[in-house]
């Protein structure tokens, strides 16, 4: 790079450090920005006819080497499988069939680290956030935080860890918003409206409902238990493919859950779907009413979690997001908010480019930018013609595939 008053790679490099550790500039907003801004790109894309956005909630872990970045520690590491030593993210994605980008992250501390003031002062975590947080608590906030900026959709969800307790499903029930969280197998939900018994209030206590019929308890896991049978699965439409849609086996069964505070019981719809090419079973519990939603909306909404992953893919190996070389909270914020800022503007150039490559990616548009930014018109051509050839190889595969 040509230097600049005396400033040369070195100074740069310099730069490019400070910007990413010490600058004062604020995350959180250029988070923001980044969702209302992905929600707008998809209001102008949608038509009545068409799904709706949704949110969907997950975490991801990035691996680190030795102790002093900020949360690291011995913990649940996905990529692995496995407990190691990682970052772990509670993240947001916003998605619309095909398109999909992360709009928001939160770090989780262990309690190694919220139990630890001076670790966390040395780390520069502000004092309002040392607190422990649990991941389903960092999901809500991003959900709470994205309907307060104006972001538009029109459900949320998220995996097991986030389904199973009741916290989160009934905080994202009182906002208003619809959501669909996968559940364990052995979570156990009510087949009729549990009748509550409300104790007379004794001195220096409160009222506590009791529940008389613990019998009345189904296991999702056993669909016997549910009542439902071979003849309540419908085979109903999840998601585009490149290589058409994908298809389900669904069935769903009004229910009603207690989590031993609130009265009355949460009404809900637990929603079971099988992957015929698997025979695997999948539960989800909605808020969705199971008599008026149409079977295409829970189908849709759980397959979209497939994205979620795709989402983490392309963060991961084509903007670095696990390869910060930073150590304090700062840094590692400034650092995946750039990296949600690159993601947005690779979504919006493959929505934009959709009639002409409908098979763009977004490493096909890094690879172009890259070419583009060295100015040379060589490269540019060559990188496009790689790219349209890989597009053609992908497209015969698809031919192919539809053939047999």
């Amino acid at each position: 790079m040509e230097e600049v008053d005396g400033e040369g790679e070195g100074d740069e490099y310099q730069h490019v450090q400070q910007f990413i550790t010490d600058s004062p500039w604020a995350a959180l907003n250029l988070m923001t920005t980044v969702a209302t801004r992905t929600s707008a790109l998809y209001a102008r894309q949608l038509t009545s006819q068409e799904q709706e956005v949704g949110s969907s909630i997950d975490e991801s872990a990035h691996l680190k080497k030795g102790t002093q970045s900020v949360g690291v520690a011995g913990q649940d590491a996905g990529v692995l499988g496995k407990v190691d030593t990682c970052q772990v993210g509670v993240d947001a994605r916003l998605g619309w069939q095909t398109h999909t980008r992360l709009i928001n992250t939160r770090l989780f501390l262990p309690d190694c680290w919220t139990e630890d003031e001076a670790r966390g002062e040395q780390a520069g975590i502000p004092e309002a956030t040392r607190g422990h947080q649990t991941k389903p608590q960092l999901a809500f906030e991003m959900l709470h935080a994205e309907m307060k900026a104006g972001v538009r959709f029109g459900w949320g969800g998220g995996d097991g860890l986030y389904g199973h307790g009741y916290d989160l499903s009934s905080a994202v029930d009182d906002l208003g918003l619809t959501f669909l969280f996968d559940v364990h197998g052995d979570q156990l939900v009510y087949l009729e409206q549990p009748v509550l018994a409300v104790p007379e209030k004794q001195p220096g206590r409160g009222r506590t409902p009791t529940l008389p019929r613990p019998d009345a308890h189904a296991i999702p896991g056993q669909a016997d238990q549910a009542g439902l049978g071979d003849a309540d699965w419908h085979a109903v439409d999840g998601r585009d493919t490149a290589k058409g849609v994908f298809t389900l086996a669904l069935q769903v069964k009004e229910v009603w859950v207690w989590e031993g505070r609130e009265h009355p019981a949460r009404r809900g719809t637990l929603v079971i779907s099988r992957n015929e090419a698997e025979s695997k079973l999948k539960y989800s519990r909605s808020n969705a009413d199971a008599a008026t939603t149409p079977l295409e909306r829970f189908a849709y909404m759980q397959a979209q979690r497939y994205w979620v992953e795709r989402s983490f893919q392309d963060a991961k190996s084509e903007f670095g997001m696990s390869d910060d070389q930073v150590r304090k909270w700062q840094g590692g914020h400034h650092h995946r908010a750039l990296v949600l800022l690159a993601m947005s503007c690779m979504v919006r150039e493959r929505l934009l480019n959709q009639q002409v490559y409908p098979l763009l990616r977004c490493r096909d548009v890094r690879m172009l930018m890259i070419a583009v930014l060295t100015e040379d018109r060589q490269l540019v051509d060559k990188r496009l013609d790689q790219m349209r050839n890989r597009h053609k190889q992908r497209q015969q595969d698809i031919q192919r595939h539809f053939k047999t």
